[in-house]
Order: structure tokens, then sequence, then C-alpha cells
């Protein structure tokens, strides 16, 4: 689902894939406490480690802070 690429050790994909599926239907949905609610969710989230292969924790964690801040379109840029 998400685009991060994947290294070993990484965030566990299915969390974060369940995360941003759900996060992202928060900030898409014109309601300015489920707006806020989702930005906080993204300050505060954590992942545990996939076991093998997981989603790159650098990217997903510069990914929400873009959430937080409120701009999660950039999500690839540094």
């Amino acid at each position: 689902m998400s685009e991060f690429p994947v290294k070993f050790g990484g965030y566990d994909r299915a969390r974060v894939d369940a995360f941003i599926a759900t996060n992202t239907a928060e900030l898409e949905s014109g309601d300015p406490s489920r707006r806020a609610k989702a930005l906080a969710a993204a300050n505060a989230v954590s992942f545990p480690s996939a076991a093998w292969r997981g989603y790159d924790k650098a990217a997903v964690d510069h990914y929400l802070r873009r959430i937080g801040k409120g701009r999660p379109d950039d999500r690839m840029s540094s």
C-alpha cells in the first residue's frame, strides 16, 4: 500500500499501512476535530520493528513528521 523503501528490521509494514489508511481518512474527513486527532496521532504513534523486512524507519518517521505538520503530500522529499 505505502511507497516506503523496505529494509531489514524496519517498521512492521501492516501496522504502518493500517495507521496511514486510517489517518488519511481522518485528515480528509473535513471534520476539524477528526483532523486535529489525526495530526496528534501522527505525532504520538510508534510502530514495532518487523521480524524480517519492514518499512525504512527514517522514511516513515519523516512522513509522520509531515503529517504532524499538516503536510503529508511530500512523503519522500527531504
